[in-house]
């Protein structure tokens, strides 16, 4: 069997190995260990990301697993993307490949996303990924950049606080966790490396909360900077579908992405309308159907029940 679930996929082109391994072949062999020899060798290029002479371009990899929300909205952009089905291949993870020797040479952190590049050089994080994105085929089909300047202002801006504020712990040390963790990361499910105390738990709902009232005072409609989708709709959305999952579930919240007179009104008039949209309701159905997998095996509940069982008199239902 082949790695990263690659037997899905179609063939690579020049300059990897004849069946599909995970990231580009190595000089003298493959790099994904998958046991054949490589007809057409490519040789990374070295550090300064030059490359090789006389060496053909493949197509870039991009790494993607089913629940991710920093995945997913790189996802949302080739599906929405003219003509990436021949310039870019998605693998999709399972947690066991994120810890092999393969996928660090992507991205050393074990996280997705990972991309590498169709000059062979290796890239994570999900913002710069979309980016480079977003500007390499920006001759190709739709952009999802504004052209006005104070509409891009304000892209970037959502974009900036979810990365910050929501969806990024900023450390890599065990221990440390995302804002968005607060919904489903707990000592009981995930050991001391993931879990987090209620205080801490706390803080962090109340942080979803103030950013979710900062999206809705400020965003313009039908999408979130403006008259056209942008890469803030695919920041934000897949997180959203965390969210609707979990707060209402795991806190008691109410459904504040329906309820367009609710206390989210704005951002509800969005979400309604985006989740209707052929390619962001497919990725929420993938997210979705994850986390009711996930609900079976029990995650949330010892959540649900440390915050049943506080008596100190912490906030976790908003508004």
């Amino acid at each position: 069997s082949s790695h990263f679930g690659s037997r899905h996929l179609p063939r690579p082109r020049v300059g990897t190995c004849e069946i599909a391994c995970p990231i580009r072949c190595l000089a003298m062999g493959c790099g994904g260990s998958c046991g054949a020899s490589a007809k057409s060798v490519y040789v990374p290029p070295p550090q300064n990301g030059k490359e090789s002479q006389g060496k053909a371009e493949g197509r870039a990899v991009f790494f993607d697993m089913k629940h991710s929300n920093n995945a997913a909205r790189i996802r949302l952009w080739l599906r929405h993307k003219t003509g990436m089905e021949d310039l870019v291949e998605v693998r999709t993870l399972t947690y066991a490949d994120l810890k092999g020797e393969e996928f660090a040479k992507v991205n050393p952190l074990g996280k997705v996303p990972g991309l590498v590049r169709a000059d062979g050089v290796t890239v994570f994080e999900s913002y710069v990924i979309l980016k480079y994105l977003e500007d390499k085929y920006k001759d190709i089909g739709p952009t999802f950049t504004p052209g006005n300047l104070e509409a891009w202002c304000l892209m970037e801006q959502m974009i900036r606080c979810h990365d910050l504020y929501v969806a990024s712990p900023n450390c890599t040390a065990p221990g440390f966790s995302h804002s968005q963790g607060a919904m489903y990361l707990s000592y009981g499910f995930h050991g001391e490396a993931r879990g987090m105390d209620l205080q801490t738990r706390a803080a962090k709902v109340l942080e979803l909360w103030k950013q979710l009232s900062w999206l809705d005072a400020n965003l313009v409609g039908p999408y979130l900077a403006g008259d056209v989708v942008s890469l803030a709709d695919f920041t934000w959305f897949p997180t959203t579908i965390f969210m609707e999952f979990m707060l209402p579930r795991v806190f008691g919240w109410p459904d504040v992405f329906r309820e367009t007179e609710g206390p989210l009104p704005k951002l509800a008039k969005w979400w309604t309308f985006i989740s209707e949209e052929p390619e962001f309701k497919k990725v929420r159905a993938e997210i979705y159907e994850f986390w009711q997998e996930m609900e079976e095996k029990g995650q949330f509940k010892h959540i649900i029940d440390e915050v049943a069982a506080d008596a100190s008199g912490l906030k976790f239902k908003y508004p």
